[in-house]
């Protein structure tokens, strides 16, 4: 096996409110490396700024999705993968600044991995599209830098697949999402417009639940703050730079790991189910997100 890593993008400069879209090799490919450049304006522009100037990233191969996500839950999935926050560049309030975040697109549960990446794939059929918004207030000058890190010699049998389920409750109480079925689960990861915070424990997530066939499927019933713990174990606390212990940069995120040890001994295979489905007691009628990792065959 031997690594190739070539540059996809070159600093380019991009409109408020675009969708540019890129061709992505053909070889094997272990990840792609997004650098998100751009200026401060006026003051320091925030992380959480930054992070809703991308609303989607979309990644397809032979015109099926095999990653859909935002750059938020994608900057979570980064700290739960890695175990650290990805650096945001240059804190200074100095107008014209320049910052830097680089964040991962992970095709495998481990990088420059030869038997889980994304398989070779003909040239045009494996695109990628970032869309971004109008959110500027204190940031301008945006370029993307991204390089693809391919993988050559091997033949993999399976890449990690990232897509997101958006949903609000009609009513609080119990719903269900239908979570996809025909590969292996690798994890959930929860975005909740509410979480338990000053003198409320109201949220949008109280608990869940997963079933698969109608049948309670090794999670009979877990609480919001109990799922935020498991994800503040695994990546450590991320706090607000500047601010007050307990101000978590993951305040909004829970975590079902289902490879908790990294042996696959846990992954949940689909393949044959009729029905997986996440079922939500909802404590408010705010919107969430579910981010469902799959290990899909190459």
């Amino acid at each position: 096996m031997r690594q190739r890593r070539t540059v996809i993008v070159q600093d380019e400069a991009q409109a408020a409110a675009a969708a540019p879209i890129y061709d992505l090799p053909i070889n094997p490919l272990s990840h792609l490396i997004f650098s998100f450049k751009f200026l401060n304006k006026g003051a320091e522009v925030g992380l959480a700024e930054v992070l809703a100037k991308i609303s989607k990233i979309n990644i397809s191969r032979g015109g099926q999705t095999s990653m859909d996500i935002n750059l938020a839950d994608l900057w979570a999935k980064n700290c739960i993968m890695f175990g650290r926050e990805p650096i945001f560049t240059n804190k200074v309030a100095t107008d014209n600044a320049t910052r830097i975040l680089t964040i991962i697109l992970p095709f495998g549960r481990r990088l420059f991995d030869g038997n889980e990446c994304m398989p070779a794939t003909p040239y045009g059929d494996f695109k990628l599209t970032i869309t971004t918004t109008a959110t500027e207030t204190t940031m301008d000058g945006v370029i993307f830098q991204i390089e693809a890190v391919e993988l050559l010699g091997v033949t993999p049998k399976q890449f990690l697949k990232m897509t997101t389920l958006s949903k609000t409750p009609a009513a609080t109480g119990e719903m269900d999402v239908d979570i996809p079925i025909g590969n292996q689960l690798v994890d959930l990861l929860f975005w909740a417009t509410t979480v338990p915070t000053g003198i409320v424990w109201t949220a949008t997530m109280d608990w869940v639940k997963l079933l698969k066939d109608n049948i309670e499927e090794q999670i009979a019933k877990a609480n919001w703050e109990c799922l935020h713990g498991d994800l503040l174990q695994k990546v450590g606390y991320l706090g607000d730079h500047g601010a007050a212990y307990g101000a978590d940069l993951l305040s909004l995120y829970a975590l079902l790991d289902f490879d908790p040890v990294g042996d696959s001994g846990l992954l949940i295979p689909t393949s044959g189910a009729s029905g997986m489905k996440l079922r939500v007691n909802a404590g408010d009628t705010n919107p969430f997100r579910v981010i469902v990792s799959e290990l899909a065959k190459a």
